[in-house]
């Protein structure tokens, strides 16, 4: 068996940028109940619960004690425990709040687990202390879908992406997207008034505009949740006939050609403010329906969009193997692993010999895609032992590349390529 110590390393000994988190304020954090039971309720560790057959009305009794709690949550728990979502989970409290690291959360570790989660939480400087002084997580990209055109994070280490969904899925007055994001409500909130078409797309780059001088790195699409990632060729004259019928009078058919048209549109502000724009694919949270969702159906909108940049999320799973073949050809598109080793490492280390034999290594990144602190710190620690484990194979086992070629991939999966993606120091 290879032994990956030497890359964990020099993993741990470098700082990270992680390109993608959703992780709750800590204000709504602060509210109610807090152990290891809610962690997993708001985590994707809900979903795999879900799928065990677990209801709303399973979750324990919020006023019951620790191991009471417990007692009602652990047959439940005996189902999940041994997904990657799960263990995961258990990885981040083992770095974050002294759980020791051969122990499972139990019926024994629970009351302490839960003071030393409640005292973490009432730290204001949460996210700085876990992320970066724990997780060595020099900067976390930020998706704050909670707060529609508000990109304000707490703590230095968080950076807030922009959201576009709503001028894809809601150009019309009253219109909002599953965010509750509104452009006519915020064109309003600007002083700005919208009298058609041509004016409804200066608000989008308006809005990309006012992202970028407030410091902003990045646009982020989770369109795969909404509609198909095909997005196809219609022209400006149609598309501005199609909104000025209005949206009753549309059929399924023209309204997604508007949209079509109105994401193209994004990415020409994207890349005039020379903004990257990450873009969800594969796996939908919570969801075993992943039709629509083919990173190969971007490949229109990549193609006729050159000097756009494209961060494609989730290494495409379970389609991986075309996002290869994207992130091969295409100069533009760049391979995010971000989410996929908490789905399954075994997948991630599987498509990772895959991408480190056909993609160039400045291409690849990562992210944690977590609500909490926990969560995200566990999902480093599974990418740590993914890319350890891989690298390892790569040098010692297959003999197919040298130590100082391995270095520069763990480096610059962490590290350097999100830095140079996204500008930053």
């Amino acid at each position: 068996m290879p032994d990956s110590t030497r890359f964990r390393e020099i993993l741990d000994r470098t700082f990270v940028i992680d390109t993608h988190e959703h992780i709750r304020p800590l204000e709504k954090l602060r509210e109610g109940p807090w152990d290891f039971i809610e962690l997993c309720r708001g985590s994707y560790v809900a979903a795999d619960l879900r799928s065990a057959g677990m209801t709303e009305q399973d979750w324990p009794d919020a006023d019951a004690t620790p191991e009471d709690r417990w007692r009602a949550f652990e047959p439940w728990a005996r189902r999940v425990r041994n997904t990657a979502y799960y263990q995961s989970l258990v990885m981040g409290c083992h770095k974050l709040h002294g759980l020791p690291e051969q122990d499972d959360v139990n019926a024994f570790s629970m009351p302490a687990l839960t003071e030393a989660m409640e005292r973490m939480r009432r730290r204001d400087d949460l996210y700085d202390y876990a992320l970066t002084g724990i997780g060595g997580i020099q900067v976390a990209l930020q998706d704050p879908h909670w707060q529609p055109f508000c990109w304000e994070t707490e703590g230095d280490v968080l950076r807030a992406v922009f959201r576009i969904n709503c001028f894809v899925m809601a150009p019309f007055p009253g219109q909002a997207d599953h965010n509750a994001a509104a452009p006519h409500a915020f064109a309003t909130a600007m002083d700005y008034e919208i009298t058609g078409f041509d004016s409804y797309l200066e608000l989008i780059g308006r809005a990309i505009e006012k992202y970028k001088q407030a410091g902003g790195i990045a646009l982020k699409s989770s369109l795969a949740y909404d509609r198909t990632l095909e997005f196809g060729d219609v022209s400006r004259d149609d598309a501005a006939r199609l909104y000025a019928r209005g949206a009753d009078a549309l059929d399924a058919a023209e309204a997604k050609a508007l949209q079509d048209y109105l994401m193209h549109a994004v990415v020409e502000a994207a890349e005039a403010h020379g903004l990257p724009i990450q873009i969800h694919t594969g796996i939908r949270a919570g969801s075993g329906d992943c039709r629509g969702a083919n990173p190969s159906l971007l490949t229109g909108l990549i193609a006729a969009h050159p000097n756009a940049r494209f961060d494609l999320f989730h290494g495409g799973y379970p389609y991986s193997t075309e996002l290869s073949v994207m992130a091969k050809g295409f100069p533009n598109v760049y391979l995010d692993l971000c989410w996929l080793p908490i789905i399954s490492p075994s997948v991630t280390v599987r498509m990772l010999h895959e991408w480190l034999e056909t993609v160039p290594v400045t291409k690849l990144l990562w992210g944690g895609d977590c609500g909490s602190v926990e969560a995200s710190l566990g999902a480093l620690e599974m990418a740590k032992r993914v890319i350890a484990r891989t690298l390892a194979e790569k040098t010692e086992l297959e003999r197919y590349f040298s130590h100082d070629t391995a270095v520069d991939v763990a480096t610059g999966i962490l590290h350097d390529n999100a830095a140079r993606l996204f500008g930053l120091s």
